[in-house]
């Protein structure tokens, strides 16, 4: 029976778990029925070529159909100073918001994890971590790995590659000294890239970014690997409200998130992709919406053949697999011929 606000979440958990009953059949059904579409014939050199690029598939760890990352944007008050660096920070509203993600949230998240057997990836900007000296070995020490977000969560797109890679230089000598080994991994804030930056990450020796959302699994673009990012499993889309104005929706329902977060998370895994949650403590690291992020980690751990993985482990398979090459793309922009108009 449901209760008045609907089902429970572990009825919903229950609900979506029928999606991934049909993962391992789906692979073998869709190549037969690519057979009898694109038979093999030299007299149809397209259809071969489209059967082979459709035929293609992602090749996870023995006894793995797909993959699930935990990741952690630790992000506090840095896209504040960011986005107000014009004017300077007027309020304590959105800044008291903020920190609370590394006064209480960071803890209930990290608490969470530890409870599942779970490593997650966090993204930290370096203002974060050098205003707060403890923050990296606290992650560190309870076996998390911890990447690069820029220094004041800059948008990428914004920057000048000369500008981007002195940021990056600046973040990594502060994560070296403090933990004593060099991050690999990169997300960009607010997921913006340029084929420009993409170059500086491979200068820098970094292993991978996970920014962008080709594929439904990992990838290379311009010569990096990419750890592909979903949006709809990105809490602040769905939670960032900071009042005053600047908000144009409301909230989300907390309910009806978790089932969309477990229903999106299966999907992925029944194509044999990666699945990344994106979660920041000063929203989901909240006591109202942990059960989200609690739900979500039940129903993965209870699935057969999910890999739960960290971003850089995850990386470090691809390029060492035999899906690395074959899932290669290039980062050039598109631009009209001169004289189009």
């Amino acid at each position: 029976m449901e209760q008045a606000y609907g089902p429970s979440i572990r009825q919903r958990s229950t609900r979506c778990s029928r999606f991934i009953h049909a993962d391992l059949r789906f692979s073998s059904e869709k190549r037969t029925i690519l057979t009898c579409l694109y038979p093999d014939s030299p007299s149809c050199p397209i259809a071969q070529t489209i059967k082979e690029c459709l035929m293609k598939r992602y090749v996870w760890p023995s006894g793995c159909h797909s993959s699930f990352s935990f990741t952690i944007d630790v992000d506090a008050e840095s896209p504040q100073i960011w986005r107000s660096r014009a004017t300077g920070i007027k309020g304590l509203n959105q800044l008291e918001q903020r920190r609370y993600g590394l006064r209480e949230g960071i803890f209930n998240l990290l608490d969470l994890l530890e409870r599942y057997g779970v490593r997650a990836t966090c993204f930290v900007p370096g203002f974060e971590a050098a205003t707060r000296p403890w923050l990296l070995e606290a992650l560190a020490a309870r076996g998390h790995e911890v990447g690069l977000h820029c220094w004041y969560h800059e948008v990428v797109a914004d920057l000048s590659a000369g500008r981007f890679r002195e940021i990056l230089e600046k973040c990594i000598e502060l994560f070296e000294s403090t933990l004593g080994s060099r991050p690999v991994g990169f997300r960009s804030p607010s997921w913006e890239m340029t084929p420009e930056s993409l170059e500086v990450l491979a200068d820098l020796g970094i292993l991978y970014d996970s920014s962008l959302s080709g594929y439904d699994h990992p990838y290379e673009l311009g010569g990096m690997t990419e750890i592909p990012i979903q949006w709809p499993m990105d809490d602040a889309i769905f939670f960032r409200f900071v009042g005053g104005g600047a908000d144009h929706w409301q909230p989300a329902s907390t309910a009806a998130q978790c089932e969309s977060w477990i229903a999106h998370t299966m999907n992925i895994c029944r194509f044999g992709g990666a699945a990344v949650s994106t979660m920041h403590p000063w929203l989901t690291g909240r006591p109202g919406r942990l059960p989200l992020a609690e739900a979500l980690l039940e129903h993965v751990s209870s699935v057969k053949g999910i890999w739960i993985a960290t971003l850089a482990e995850i990386a470090a398979y691809h390029n060492n697999s035999v899906n690395k090459g074959s899932f290669g793309e290039s980062a050039e922009i598109p631009s009209l011929p001169d004289g189009y108009f």
